[in-house]
């Protein structure tokens, strides 16, 4: 009898055939069990509280319109003044030297103009009696006119000692609140230099101090609610009218001014105060932050598709991050089921079952 060889391969083959036919069904994939959130776009808020304080809508600075040496300087920082009041005093000594040298030079002009004028009339009337010649009269005439002119500057001059003598008393220019003093009695001082500054009664302003970001333009014209530090006190208006266009240097920040309504009651200089503003930065898709992964170094998101409840991996781009979650601004479609809990079990195409679904 001839036998027939077996070649080597061909017995694990068929082992393996046998194994495989009485081997036992695979189990099915068990769906993850995730949590889901609908993703719907909504409209997106900056909510801000920022610090800041009431000052004078307008802030008039006070100075001496003529340099001289301080001799009096009776009001203090936070006191109130009338229009008119007497704020401080410059020495006069040489402005009433000064006004008495001018009426003496003014009452010498007088004098020499009346002289002329009647030296004018005498010879006016020789001149028509024939006594005396023309170049006579037109002499006379010239001095009267050169006496007038003298005597209009001694006038001039002796108006600008009384007004220097008059400046030298300095007197609030509005009703307000003292609220800077840069000078102290025996200081000399120079023409036009501030002395006290003063907030001018009517309108009031809150100053307030914001933290530098972007879409820092959008407070123009936002109507902003204030209220009092202490908690105490009505609730406030204000509207943004400015921007500051640099950033303190100290604080990082940027002061913005509000103007408030002037029909409701003015509060006081100095008052601390606390702004409350939500400011609208366009529309997003809010998320939880355990919604988010990488894909490619990028963010994305897992996406749960509704009929087969497949997973599928999106990269998203992010508006804004909070300290609630993400801002999704592209990437999703609306109503997209998106994990919000388990993302990290997931890979392309695993099956998942949602356990609770956000509307």
């Amino acid at each position: 009898m001839r036998k027939t060889a077996l070649h080597g391969p061909a017995l694990p083959a068929l082992a393996l055939a046998g194994l495989t036919a009485f081997a036992p069904p695979l189990p099915a994939e068990t769906p993850l069990a995730v949590e889901l959130v609908t993703a719907h776009t909504a409209p997106v808020f900056v909510h801000f509280e920022l610090s800041g304080s009431i000052e004078a809508a307008e802030a008039v600075p006070v100075g001496f319109r003529a340099g001289g040496r301080i001799v009096a300087l009776p009001v203090q920082v936070g006191a109130r003044v009338e229009a008119g009041q007497v704020l401080a005093e410059l020495d006069p000594t040489q402005a009433a030297a000064a006004l008495r040298g001018a009426k003496a030079q003014a009452d010498a002009a007088a004098a020499m103009l009346t002289q002329a004028e009647q030296a004018l009339t005498r010879a006016a009337e020789l001149t028509q009696r024939g006594a005396a010649t023309q170049a006579a009269l037109d002499a006379a005439t010239e001095a009267a006119l050169s006496a007038r002119s003298a005597q209009d500057q001694a006038q001039a001059a002796l108006a600008k000692a009384r007004q220097t003598l008059a400046d030298c008393t300095l007197t609030a220019p509005a009703a307000g609140i003292v609220t800077a003093r840069s000078a102290e009695p025996g200081q000399i001082v120079g023409a036009a230099q501030t002395v006290l500054t003063l907030a001018r009664d009517g309108a009031r302003e809150a100053v307030l101090y914001v933290p530098d970001f972007p879409a820092l333009d959008r407070f123009r014209d936002r109507r902003v609610t204030l209220r009092p530090v202490e908690g105490t006190g009505p609730v406030m208006e204000a509207v943004v009218t400015e921007i500051a266009p640099l950033v303190a240097g100290t604080t990082g920040t940027v002061r913005v001014k509000g103007k408030m309504r002037e029909d409701l009651p003015a509060p006081g200089l100095g008052t601390a105060i606390v702004a409350v503003l939500d400011l609208p930065l366009g529309s997003a898709m809010g998320l939880p932050w355990t919604a988010l992964v990488t894909k490619d170094g990028g963010p994305a998101v897992w996406t749960v598709d509704p009929q087969s409840l497949r997973a599928t991996l999106r990269p998203v781009r992010i508006s804004r991050y909070t300290d609630r979650g993400i801002d999704v601004a592209e990437g999703l479609s609306e109503g997209a089921l998106v994990v919000a809990r388990g993302a990290h079990l997931l890979y392309p195409g695993r099956a998942v079952r949602p356990t609770e679904t956000t509307p």
